[in-house]
């Protein structure tokens, strides 16, 4: 897709939403600050909810998400450098650290807020080069685990995801491999190796004696006891964070790079046609389901859902933002008309049916704003348009001016007993700092970058 710089929010709405930028941006200048606040909530949420707050490398609630936000105000206001510096020196401190192997946390996170807040100055040259080398052994590391002989299934859960899995480091790989400062040959060779394995995932596999997708995920990889007991044949993920949505996203950045293996573009077109085909957009519960269980694969036949998600991890924001992507880049605009003409249904229903959590970006507003934005900003759609101010509203309307970041971060339980709590959170997900880069967008327009480094592309939306 070319790249658009329009602004598709202006006026009075506009100017609220560039004060709440200004707003988080004064509030997360202190990294100190920013850890101390998260980490007075991390023990109450941690005993209620059995969920992690904090670590400094997450992209979720730690440091480099600030450092992103410093890095994309940095672009037009160069007094924003030294701010994003801080956060990043640090982020450093914790690399000795053990730490996860994903995008979304671990070195990688803190790579990719450096890629980004290296602007057009070209900084941290020795910290990205480092990085990028790191995240190539790693890499080649788990793609030798993924190659199994015997079967090409999915084992491991989050094997091939864009939060913990191999598509999402691959993104990374992309932006290293396009900079002369990290592009070393273990990085070229983890690159290629990591698209052949997202391609892999096109090649149809056995299941109980059928073809079927290669992205099957089998129940014995499944998280959770409640997972494998409503899929217990497993299922296909549709969506952008877990799912196939984002591998595919994945495989449309590395043809806007000009990388190419072969299978790519069947892979691509085998990836959307499939999703295109699971998408009822005449349908009163319109949209993407979360997950196709392999029954349902077989069968042709969905069974009945209880509820539509517009979240960009899962539901049509983050599946249509993808679909879009490829329809844009293989020329097939039946693909491109489908992702629009899905996001109108969801803006048409009342917020109250849209299915989120308060404002941030993983299950909440805030991800419905970018991925809509992305769509909207290349097919110049007036609904969409005017769904972007509509949705920029519901996020403007959940700040709190009474928390530390102004944007508090809703975590719902997986049990239906506990009431959502509010937590205080920086982070790029799940925290202040991406509903302030989603508002920067949608007010000046996304701002392109020599090599495509924008803040979103660790959404699988650049």
């Amino acid at each position: 897709m070319i790249a658009q710089t329009t602004a598709l929010v202006t006026g009075p709405l506009a100017a609220r939403a560039e004060r709440a930028v200004e707003e988080v941006a004064a509030r997360l200048t202190r990294p100190e600050r920013v850890e101390s606040v998260t980490r007075r909530a991390e023990t109450r949420i941690e005993a209620a909810y059995g969920i992690p707050v904090w670590h400094p490398l997450s992209l979720g609630a730690g440091l480099p998400g600030p450092a992103l936000l410093y890095g994309e105000l940095a672009r037009s206001d160069q007094t924003y450098r030294p701010v994003a510096h801080r956060h990043i020196s640090r982020a450093v401190q914790a690399l000795p650290k053990p730490a996860g192997t994903g995008l979304f946390n671990g070195p990688a996170a803190l790579l990719a807020a450096a890629q980004t807040c290296a602007g057009s100055f070209d900084d941290y040259k020795s910290l990205r080069a480092a990085l990028a080398q790191w995240l190539a052994t790693v890499q080649l590391r788990r793609l030798k685990a993924a190659r199994r002989p015997d079967s090409r299934a999915v084992k491991e859960p989050g094997e091939y995801d864009l939060i913990t899995g191999l598509s999402g480091t691959t993104r990374l790989l992309l932006d290293s491999a396009a900079d002369a400062a990290e592009n070393a040959a273990d990085v070229r060779m983890a690159m290629t190796g990591s698209l052949e394995y997202l391609v892999g995932l096109a090649r149809p596999i056995e299941v109980h004696g059928r073809q079927v997708p290669g992205w099957w995920l089998p129940a014995e990889s499944l998280l959770t006891e409640q997972e494998r007991g409503h899929y217990p044949d497993g299922f296909f993920d549709t969506g952008m964070a877990h799912g196939i949505a984002g591998v595919m996203a994945v495989l449309c950045s590395a043809l806007a790079y000009g990388y190419e293996v072969p299978g790519q573009l069947s892979a691509i077109n085998c990836m959307a046609e499939w999703l295109s085909h699971w998408a009822k957009p005449r349908s009163p519960k319109a949209g993407w389901p979360d997950r196709v269980a392999l029954l349902e694969q077989i069968t042709d036949e969905l069974r009945p859902r209880s509820a539509v998600q517009t979240g960009w991890c899962y539901g049509t924001p983050g599946v249509a933002a993808a679909l879009y992507r490829a329809g844009a880049l293989l020329n097939r605009p039946p693909w491109c008309e489908q992702a629009v003409a899905v996001l109108r249904v969801d803006l048409a229903r009342a917020q109250t049916q849209w299915g989120l959590d308060g404002p941030t970006i993983c299950h909440g507003y805030a991800g419905f704003l970018q991925t809509t934005a992305r769509v909207a900003s290349h097919s110049a759609d007036a609904d969409l348009i005017e769904g972007c101010r509509r949705i920029t509203a519901a996020v403007l309307a959940e700040a709190d001016a009474e928390t530390p970041f102004l944007f508090p971060h809703v975590v719902r339980s997986n049990s239906l007993d506990m009431p959502p709590e509010r937590a205080d959170r920086a982070g790029l997900l799940e925290g202040a700092a991406g509903v302030a880069c989603v508002l920067l967008d949608v007010t000046r327009g996304p701002q392109s970058d020599p090599v495509g480094r924008s803040w979103d592309r660790c959404f699988g939306l650049a």
